[in-house]
Order: C-alpha cells, then structure tokens, then sequence
C-alpha cells in the first residue's frame, strides 16, 4: 500500500464505493489520491485532517421543534433521543451531533446524528482533527433524493434545501425497483410528519443501477432522475461536534502525562536548587565565619594580654587576699565555739590545702572534732555556712557514729566553682 498523507497535508478519509478513499486538496481542488484495498480499513490508513463516517456507522433523527431559540435545542434532541432510545451513554467524547435544516414559523426541523458505539472508534492511527458523517462531506442538491454506494452498500440522503434531512444505508448492492420501494417506505413517517419536502430530483451517484431501478424512484416520488458521477467531497463550512471515547481518552492521557511532566519537572529543577541553595548558605557562612575570625584576631591581638593578666591575677589572691590566709580561715571556723559557749564542741584539728587549677585558687578545708551529740556537730556545721567570710566554701557534714562518749564529725569545705557562684 502507498504511503498515506503527512501530517501536514489537508485530506479527507472518507467511505468510497468499494473502498476506503483519501482524497487530498490540491490547487485544482480535491483530488482523489488513494484507493486503499478493499480489505483495509481506517487502521490501516497513517493518518488523515477530517474523517468521514459511513452512513451505515450512523444513526439517522428527524426533529421538528416548536421553537426558535437555540439555547432550548439541545434539551428536545436529548428528549426525542431518548424516546427512540438511541441516547449515546459515552463517558467520554460526544457520539451525538445535531444541524438545523431548516427555521421557518417559528418552528426548526434539524436533523440529529448518532454514532454507532462499536464503529465509533474505528479510526486512522493518528486521530483526525475533525469528524463528519459521510453527506455532510459533499455538496447536496436542494430538495433530492441522492443515493449512492458506500463500501459496497447502497445508501441514501433527503435533503432539505441545502441540508441532510435523513440518511440511510440499504442492504443493497444495487439499485433495483425493490430497493425503490424500501427507500419510499423509509422516508414515509417524514412525509406523513411534513418533514419532507416536495422533491425536485432524484440524483444517482452511482452506475449500480438495474434496469427498471430509476423509472420505479420516478413514479414513486414523481420527480425527475438523475444518474451522475459522485462529487469530489469538501469539509463542510460548520464542523461538527463529534469526538469519538478513544480520542477523549486520549486528550485526558496526554493531558495527564503533561501534568505529570510538568511535576517531574519541577521536582528535578527543585531538586537541582537545593544543592545550589546549600552551596550559596555555606558560602554565605564562611563568609561570616571569616568576618568573625578576623575580628578575633584584632581583638586579640589589642586585648589578649587581658587574659594573662587575670590569671596571674587570681593566682596572687591567696598572697594578697587578707580572707584567704590561713590564720584568717582558722579564726572564722573558730568564732563559732566563741559566740556560744554552749555548743558544746571540741575542734581537734584544722587542715587547709590550697592548688592552684587552670589559673584558679583552689582551696579544701578539713575541721575534725567531737561533740557531745550529734544535734552539736550539726549546729556547728549550720554556724560555718552561715557565715558570710566562709561563703565561698561549700561545705559538706559527716557525723560518725558515737565513740568513748563523744561523737566525731568531719566538715570538709571545697571551693566553689565560678559557675556556682553566679547561679
């Protein structure tokens, strides 16, 4: 088979006589360009702007409705449909399409159009950009009966004016005066409704004809007959609605798969910022790591003897601070058994052991003595930490057990840690 259209070539698929057709707009006007074997089908054609449906894929509804105003048309085509029960229930897409004949009185005759649901999809492999069924691809004759061969198969249209009033396809694969008949006993409830127009002609696009075939459509619808080669099609000027449930699909995959894209996206290119996020912060903070070491650097370099200094300093307080010589330590721990005789303790020694730890003097206290019981240890350990000389000291008791009448006791004080101080 031939290579089909490119996609940016303007062509019609449509139903020929025996076979599919894809006919293509030249500057001479539409030309056939490919006659697809008669066992292909749309599959096996690539791809194609405007798709015609054959008659036989359609479903054909006269409507006359009792107004003029458009925005009322689509409840009565839903209404009429329904009734004949040929509403389509898609999901998706649209299988039903309607184009007004004719508006005269106050009154509008259209003629609604329904996809067959299985033939439906039945599409080229590229979806087409517009969809037509088959006669509204060709310019029809005002007020005829036009018949010819699609696939194989005998169809039909009657116009009104200019427009598709109702269509058909037949079993038929020639024109006989039976098939004259069948077609009279079709387009009968249309004129019994009055739907159907005073016929100028009867126009056949076909030689499929058996004699006796074309007298037989002249007496029974007392028109003159036509037999005539079949138009080149064309697009018509108002493209329809339809939109077959594979291609509305299709646009919500394709719209999800962009979604999706757009997502992934967006989280690589976040993804890429972070690192260059944390790039820029840790610049930033060497940055104000730097700043910050520089002015160490000139403060130490102006203040660091400061430092020095003060150790030098606290390890001098022991030589220079009156409070911590040893005999003023002894008079402090001592000035307790003085101020009330009536404790009744004995000290029995008293050592002091002073270090100095990183810059710090450190000094331990050890007072040993006994008491007549041990509520006097205590009192005399109370007496020691309340004194305010002896503050910096943290003093801790330890009463032994009674011993030849006595009860020794041990109260060690340690210096207090800088930290402590300040809590």
């Amino acid at each position: 088979m031939k290579q089909t259209a490119n996609p940016n070539e303007n062509s019609i698929l449509l139903p020929g006589e025996q076979a599919w057709e894809l006919w293509r707009q030249t500057p001479a006007g539409w030309q056939l360009a490919e006659v697809l074997a008669e066992s292909a089908g749309p599959a096996d054609c690539r791809q194609c702007r405007v798709f015609g449906y054959p008659v036989a894929a359609a479903f054909a509804v006269p409507v006359r409705a009792a107004t003029t105003e458009a925005d009322l048309l689509p409840d009565i085509v839903d209404v009429q449909l329904e009734k004949q029960n040929l509403k389509p229930e898609s999901e998706y897409g649209r299988l039903m399409d309607y184009r007004i004949a004719e508006q005269e009185g106050g009154q509008t005759l259209l003629l609604a159009s329904v996809l067959h649901g299985t033939r439906a999809d039945v599409l080229p492999k590229q979806p087409p950009r517009q969809f037509e069924v088959s006669p509204y691809l060709y310019y029809l004759p005002d007020n005829s009966l036009v018949i010819w061969k699609e696939l194989g198969r005998l169809v039909f249209c009657l116009t009104r004016g200019d427009q598709p009033l109702y269509f058909h396809a037949l079993n038929a694969t020639e024109l006989t005066p039976a098939a004259a008949q069948e077609i009279e006993q079709l387009l009968m409830p249309l004129y019994m409704q009055q739907m159907a127009p005073e016929l100028e002609s009867v126009r056949l696009w076909t030689d499929a004809v058996q004699p006796g075939a074309a007298e037989a459509l002249g007496e029974v619808f007392g028109a003159r007959v036509i037999q005539e080669k079949r138009p080149a099609p064309a697009p018509p000027q108002v493209a329809s609605s339809f939109e077959p449930s594979s291609v509305a699909l299709g646009k919500i995959r394709s719209a999800k798969a962009a979604r999706i894209r757009r997502i992934v996206m967006a989280s690589a290119a976040a993804y890429l910022l972070i690192p260059g996020f944390l790039a820029v912060r840790w610049f930033m903070a060497q940055q104000e790591t730097d700043r910050l070491q520089k002015t160490v650097n000139a403060l130490q370099s102006q203040y660091g003897w400061v430092e020095t200094t003060v150790r030098q300093e606290q390890a001098m307080e022991a030589a220079v601070n009156v409070n911590k010589y040893p005999i003023e330590i002894l008079k402090q721990v001592l000035d307790p058994l003085y101020q009330q005789q009536s404790m009744n303790v004995r000290v029995t020694s008293i050592d002091i052991e002073r270090d100095h730890k990183e810059g710090e003097d450190v000094a331990d206290i050890t007072i040993k003595g006994e008491g007549q019981t041990s509520q006097n240890a205590i009192l005399y350990t109370t007496k020691i930490k309340a004194n305010p000389a002896l503050k910096e000291y943290e003093w801790t008791p330890k009463v032994e057990a009674p011993k030849g009448g006595a009860v020794p006791f041990q109260i060690k004080g340690t210096t207090r840690k800088k930290d402590d101080d300040a809590a």
